[in-house]
């Protein structure tokens, strides 16, 4: 091969270059990674004096599946952290002695037994409110 003086060089660098180029974007961490990892539940509440249950799933990142407010769910998941983490909201519930048991499988394991659906409301807000 015939090379010019100074074209060798050249393309050396070009490779030096490129290879750098490429190894710095294999090396840099993924800025939307969590966004593209969809988080999957199947979630269930069971009156436990009936025994009746209702279940449903729920896809996070995107929000989507059969949960009829998968957005605000996926928001109330993703800024506590966990089903476990959301904070109680202020309000106001009956008495009555109705105990809900809501279970959460998938992304993460919850299992929890409230006083009374509202109670489970309040608790946990849309996760459960399907």
């Amino acid at each position: 091969m015939f090379f010019r003086p100074g074209v060798k060089s050249t393309v050396k660098r070009l490779a030096a270059c490129g290879l750098a180029l490429l190894t710095a974007l294999a090396l840099t961490p993924g800025t939307a990674s969590a966004e593209r990892y969809s988080a999957r539940y199947v979630l269930a509440v069971t009156d436990d004096s009936t025994g009746e249950r209702s279940v449903t799933t729920l896809n996070c990142a995107p929000a989507g599946g059969a949960h009829p407010g998968a957005r605000a769910a996926c928001d109330a998941i993703a800024e506590a952290g966990s089903i476990e983490a959301i904070a109680p909201a202020d309000g106001v519930c009956t008495m009555e002695y109705r105990p809900v048991t809501a279970t959460a499988h998938g992304h993460e394991q919850f299992e929890a037994t409230f006083g009374n659906p509202c109670v489970l409301r309040l608790a946990k807000g849309e996760v459960f409110a399907f």
